[in-house]
């Protein structure tokens, strides 16, 4: 597992040093970029020397060190793929299984595209005791989520500032110009038309529409009943720590959830957590 440079919350297997040692570097920050840097937040310096300690702890084999360096910045606030990633790693080396899993699935929505993150997460979900085959998904959502990553989020607001400069120039030429070219009206309506597609984009990607609420299971063991109930009687089956699953609705204590394979129950909100 390797440590990622800056930028949001544990079931030992056998064999498992093993694999992990297989892949097990760190390699320091370049930057503090991935921080954010409210107002009110410590300066982004100071942010970057408690990654780069995680990194150093994690590097002399401290995972716990590791971790709680990087919790204590997660916990703080600060949230990134980067962190995400990092957290995942240390939980996975201290044999963590659901939270490493939970926090690789928050890197993945933060970089999608990152094949360190899938990979690490296909193999720690490898590990996990349910061994769930998905249901084939229809083609519309995966087109749809595919176009929507598409372009890195950098690009996107890039693309968005070029965009709106490229129309206000426009509409400035065309009000003090006395006879403004046809092509100017065809200009900014392109203009216009890209900037709304991608602020949609964004706008998608950064509040999550469309996207179903997910999470992890955490517990050892959880019972999935047929309602949200403790009676025995209506148990369904057991899922067990890593299993990631869809959640659909909410009463009280416990939430109705979808599992990859289609198998609908209730399960307490306690035995998971959030992606």
């Amino acid at each position: 597992m390797t440590a990622r440079r800056p930028a949001r919350r544990r079931h030992a297997t056998a064999g498992l040093s093993a694999v992990v040692l297989a892949v097990a570097s760190v390699t320091a920050p370049a930057s503090a970029a991935g921080f954010p840097t409210p107002q009110e937040a410590a300066p982004a310096a100071a942010l970057a020397d408690r990654f780069q300690a995680g990194n150093r702890l994690y590097q002399a084999g401290d995972h716990e060190g590791a971790l709680e360096a990087w919790l204590g910045l997660y916990e703080d606030g600060f949230e990134s793929g980067e962190l995400h990633y990092n957290i995942g790693n240390a939980y996975f080396r201290l044999g963590e299984l659901g939270r490493a899993i939970l926090f690789y699935e928050r890197a993945r929505v933060a970089l999608p595209r990152d094949e360190s993150v899938r990979t690490n997460l296909a193999l720690a979900r490898s590990l996990t005791a349910d061994q769930i085959t998905p249901l084939p998904g229809f083609w519309v959502p995966r087109v749809a989520g595919w176009a929507v990553q598409l372009v890195p989020r950098a690009w996107l607001i890039a693309i968005v500032a070029l965009g709106y400069l490229g129309l206000a120039s426009i509409l400035l030429y065309r009000l003090l110009s006395t006879g403004p070219p046809r092509w100017t009206r065809h200009a900014a309506v392109a203009a216009a038309a890209l900037t709304f597609v991608v602020v949609a984009n964004l706008l998608i990607r950064e509040f999550s529409i469309g996207r179903a609420e997910r999470g992890v299971i955490l517990q050892t063991e959880a019972a999935v009943q047929s309602a949200p109930s403790d009676d025995p009687s209506l148990q369904l089956f057991t899922i067990h720590e890593g299993a990631v699953v869809r959640i659909d609705r909410r009463s009280s204590d416990w939430l109705e959830i979808v599992l990859e394979d289609g198998k609908v129950g209730w399960v307490r909100a306690g035995d998971l957590e959030t992606i």
